[in-house]
């Protein structure tokens, strides 16, 4: 099993991914039901024009997080290709606005979203081979890296012969497209019923993820339906957007703030099949900068306006970009593209204000809190919960509500191969929920517990149940989160639900228990438990929604 952050750093390249001939196993699990009124606190339906894949792809997934950022990162071949992949035949926001309204939310068959995906990975791979191509010309006796990534890719699906062959790119890349598709998702059964699905290596998951990135987001958001949804399944899910272009190198376009809060406004609007409650995303760095090039400019307005008129239910925030909760000051972040004059302390004085805006407002936060995709040198640790205490101990931010998500790998203190540093973050995590009363944390990409082949499951369940006895006030703020499509990489993601659930069910936990974890601590953090500024937004934003209406309003 890899995990979240050895996915990043290392599961993408050559070591470590072991070949499984046949392309992929049917592996089978049982689809639990849960509560009609469960939450999925944690997901993304982001895709590839979205996000600024250059840069995410060198400086938080190649690069080694604890080495300085260069000036120019060199691009590892897979991740050449990923990028080709991610943007073959990806739609803009403004095409599929029109689409949403003129004929409301349609999203494609399966096996027609499927086929899709395989030409747009067809188009990416002949790319790819087209630029190889214009590299490598002239007479050589190695294989390239480029070479390496199609040679391990025709190996997978059992076409080794396949790179030897005079064809064009266009027709090697169909032909291996066409294998690494061969086989579908068969998981389409009822909840409640035994499910199969094909288990393919990290490696060509991981090309299957870059396809997946393709869609549509309405496209994106049905699948994550399909694999944890539907009528017995969970019916509320918590997308985030995300910001990070002001702390990449690279200078690349992506889809603009305001057309993406308006595009996942109206797909929160028109999906008839559950409750999404989105979340803003917001950069210290960037607005940090806006307000110095213009004093007058107003930072929060993407936030405000999403909350405010958008149905929006909360902001995002990822501190192992470059920043700390508080205190930045005395943070280094010289190796940003651009420095504020003011330094650090301009981005606190961003930060505070958005988080006085959030009490104000009755608006909850959602914080990474896993040592991860870390933008700078050793920038991962700055997502630790400690860093939020300078925060949560002002006056008036005690009852911010908060959640740290990533909760459970227990890698502060893991084997050799992890991260090791000394006390957990999940020990700090649950040190503070005493003093601090609207702390939250999710259970998202919670794969060394959800995949009963994890090497590290027995390690962490027990130390999970161990810290539970201790605090036992943490099933009080513990949120079940899947963090699709993100956790889309990983092999064995169409039995994460199935396997949380098992995973609970080993803690010994009692049903209304349980069902807080699924659902009810999430419906707190999220402020429609009770009446007040949040609850009133929602309630009219989704007037009408037949999902929010039965579980909110029908009494």
């Amino acid at each position: 099993m890899i995990t979240r952050r050895r996915l990043l750093q290392r599961g993408l390249g050559f070591g470590g991914l072991s070949l499984l001939p046949g392309c992929g196993r049917i592996k089978s699990f049982f689809q639990p039901e849960v509560s009609r009124t469960a939450i999925d606190i944690h997901a993304h339906i982001f895709n590839g024009r979205d996000v600024p894949l250059v840069g995410f792809l060198q400086q938080t997934i190649l690069r080694d997080p604890h080495q300085p950022v260069e000036s120019a990162p060199v691009t590892g071949a897979f991740l050449k290709l990923l990028k080709a992949i991610m943007l073959s035949g990806t739609p803009r926001a403004g095409k599929e606005l029109e689409t949403l309204g003129t004929q409301g939310f349609i999203s494609a068959p399966e096996p027609e979203v499927l086929k899709r995906d395989e030409r747009n990975v067809a188009a990416g791979l002949a790319a790819f081979s087209r630029n190889l191509g214009q590299q490598t010309a002239g007479l050589r006796t190695t294989r390239t890296e480029e070479e390496q990534v199609l040679d391990r890719i025709a190996a997978e699906v059992g076409q080794p012969n396949l790179r030897n062959s005079l064809q064009t790119p266009e027709n090697q890349g169909r032909t291996l497209a066409a294998e690494i598709f061969r086989q579908g998702n068969t998981g389409a059964l009822s909840q409640g019923e035994t499910r199969s699905y094909v288990h393919y290596s990290p490696f060509m998951q991981t090309i299957r993820w870059a396809g997946l990135l393709t869609r549509p987001r309405v496209d994106i958001l049905a699948e994550l339906g399909r694999l944890y949804g539907g009528p017995s399944g969970i019916r509320i899910f918590s997308p985030s957007l995300v910001e990070f272009s002001a702390w990449f190198l690279t200078e690349e376009t992506v889809t603009p703030t305001e057309d993406l809060i308006t595009l996942f406004s109206a797909i929160a609007k028109s999906y008839p099949d559950a409750v999404i409650l989105n979340f803003a995303p917001f950069c210290p760095l960037k607005a940090a900068l806006e307000a110095e090039d213009d004093p007058n400019a107003d930072t929060l307005r993407h936030v405000k306006r999403a909350v405010l008129e958008f149905g929006f239910a909360g902001v995002k925030l990822y501190p192992p970009m470059g920043f700390v909760p508080s205190g930045n000051d005395r943070i280094d972040i010289t190796w940003a593209p651009r420095k504020p004059k003011a330094g650090g302390a301009a981005l606190d004085a961003e930060l505070f204000k958005l988080y006085e805006w959030c009490v104000a407002n009755d608006v909850p936060i959602k914080a990474h809190a896993n040592n991860s995709i870390a933008a700078g040198p050793d920038t991962g640790a700055f997502a630790s919960p400690d860093g939020w205490r300078g925060v949560l101990d002002q006056p008036g931010l005690k009852n911010l509500r908060l959640n740290l998500a990533h909760f459970g790998g227990f890698d502060e203190s893991a084997p050799a191969g992890a991260l090791a540093t000394g006390v957990d973050w999940e020990e700090t995590l649950a040190g503070m929920l005493e003093t601090y009363p609207n702390l939250f944390f999710d259970l998202s990409y919670w794969t060394d517990a959800a995949d009963p082949e994890s090497p590290s499951r027995d390690r962490v369940m027990q130390r999970v149940a161990t810290l539970l006895g201790r605090t036992p006030k943490m099933l009080d703020r513990m949120m079940y989160g899947s963090d699709w499509s993100m956790i889309g990489r990983v092999p064995s993601h169409p039995q994460y639900l199935a396997g949380v659930r098992q995973a609970l069910d080993e803690l010994a936990l009692d049903d209304a228990t349980r069902e807080s974890v699924m659902g009810g601590n999430a419906a707190r953090y999220l402020g429609l438990d009770a009446d007040g500024a949040q609850q009133s937004r929602l309630s009219q934003f989704f007037a009408g929604h037949p999902v929010f209406e039965d579980i909110f309003n029908s009494g």
